[in-house]
């Protein structure tokens, strides 16, 4: 792929790749930093994209992999999970669904963001997280129910 398309690409992508980082990382700081890991890895392997369609899995399955990368290496310092969970996330595009979906286990939350913020078909799910369409289904399916309730919940907090 040539450089400027890949550019194209990559700024037509970019608010995706961020997505799909800090769905994994729930960091903002650690986000930016595996989405521009990510970039670069691509760029090197530019080579090995040859159609268009195929570049927004591609780029988000090295997001996910340099994002879990990041959160390998992450320290953890005393008390760290406290404040994190105590700092709402400030993102561009802000609501309570964001709020809700962090409060998710990881494996529901990804195929969540993947499939209703990114609009990606489950096969592409699939192949990005590199787990079976089934687990992808049912992974969908449970993360829904789980979003329905926890939205109920804040509902039944709200009325109250």
């Amino acid at each position: 792929m040539e450089v400027k398309k890949f550019c194209e690409c990559i700024d037509k992508n970019r608010d995706n790749l961020y997505r799909m980082a800090l769905a994994i990382l729930k960091n903002e700081t650690d986000a930016e930093d595996a989405v521009s890991n990510a970039i670069l890895k691509a760029y090197e392997n530019r080579g090995q994209i040859r159609a268009f369609h195929k570049f927004k899995p591609w780029m988000l399955t090295i997001t996910k992999n340099e994002a879990l990368k990041v959160k390998k290496k992450r320290l953890l310092l005393p008390g760290n999970e406290e404040v994190e969970a105590r700092l709402k996330p400030v993102y561009e595009h802000y609501d309570e669904l964001w709020d809700v979906l962090q409060q998710m286990k990881e494996e529901y939350r990804l195929v969540v963001v993947l499939f209703y913020y990114e609009d990606l078909s489950l096969q592409d799910i699939s192949d990005i997280l590199d787990i079976p369409l089934g687990t992808v289904k049912s992974r969908l399916s449970r993360g829904k129910t789980e979003l329905k309730n926890a939205l109920e919940r804040g509902m039944r907090h709200e009325t109250v």
